[in-house]
């Protein structure tokens, strides 16, 4: 064998060692990396747990937060609708105790006289008991208001409208506003009578301010019912462009800070699509404001209505 020969042998046998040793650091390299991969991908896993957990712990945090300042917000509308419903009330009783005071004085008088009449001190006896009826109607409307709901009930929407008139009527009447009520729906619906009832009467207040405010002649307010809706309609100038997207916006309001908390709307709303999967929308007309109130809508008509 030549010294060539020799070489190449040699060679060959230093290429192969040189090969398998290269091909055994790279099979062990490979197990390492196989094993640093599996390493990292189960604390990956156990990381993404952790964090998981951490993240719904914040967020149930976070929803219990928002749901106490929920009704927080909510007991502050109640507390400060219940301040205007006492003046309500005080409004609605002046007239039926002045003439409750007459009716006594007149009797009295009759009697001191020796006049006294059966069938007129009957009559006046009648007269009685209707204005004590119509008093003990009213504290019914205001205890049947702030009592909490529970269940749902069935009612008619002309139902809900007419215990908010009742309500409100007195110092409507006081203040010369129109009332023009159509009710165009016959169908119960299933609602939270209080809450309603709640929604009409910030909304009714809402408009007696306003035409208060901008000294509004020949104020009207409009009332209708058609299946599932009601518009509550009024001739008080409307609402600016630049504002009408934000009056649902928790303590935004339009009055004087003495005179609104700014949470009227904003509760009506979430009474209306929070409590009965509903929407309540504002729009300008040509000489005022409708707020309409829709129920039993979908959660997807709801969606595309925010829209």
């Amino acid at each position: 064998m030549n010294p060539i020969d020799e070489f190449i042998i040699l060679l060959n046998k230093r290429l192969v060692n040189n090969f398998n040793e290269i091909e055994e650091k790279i099979q062990n390299n490979f197990i390492l990396f196989l094993v640093i991969l599996f390493i990292f991908i189960i604390g990956n896993i156990i990381l993404y747990k952790l964090m998981k957990k951490s993240l719904l712990k914040i967020i149930e945090l976070e929803v219990e937060k928002n749901q106490y300042q929920l009704q927080k917000i909510f007991q502050q509308s109640r507390l400060a609708q219940m301040g205007e419903m006492i003046s309500m009330i005080a409004h609605q009783w002046r007239q039926p105790l002045a003439s409750l005071s007459s009716i006594a004085g007149t009797l009295s008088m009759d009697i001191m006289m020796d006049e006294y009449k059966k069938e007129f001190f009957q009559e006046k006896l009648e007269s009685i008991g209707e204005i004590s009826q119509h008093l003990s109607s009213t504290i019914n409307d205001f205890r049947d208001f702030y009592k909490p709901d529970k269940n749902k009930v069935t009612a008619k929407f002309e139902e809900i409208v007419r215990k908010s008139l009742t309500i409100l009527k007195g110092t409507l009447i006081n203040d010369n506003i129109e009332i023009i009520e159509k009710y165009n729906s016959e169908q119960e619906i299933g609602l939270y009578d209080s809450e309603m009832i709640q929604v009409v009467l910030n909304i009714l207040k809402n408009a007696q301010d306003n035409f208060k405010e901008k000294d509004i002649k020949n104020p009207y307010i409009k009332i209708t019912t058609e299946n599932k809706i009601i518009s509550i309609c009024d001739n008080g100038g409307g609402i600016p462009e630049d504002i009408i997207e934000k009056i649902f916006d928790p303590y935004f309001s339009t009055k004087d800070e003495k005179d609104g908390t700014g949470l009227g709307l904003y509760m009506s709303k979430t009474i209306i699509e929070d409590h009965h999967n509903g929407k309540l929308s504002v729009q300008n007309t040509d000489d005022g404001v409708c707020f309409i109130i829709e129920l039993g809508i979908t959660s997807e008509e709801n969606s595309d209505k925010s829209h």
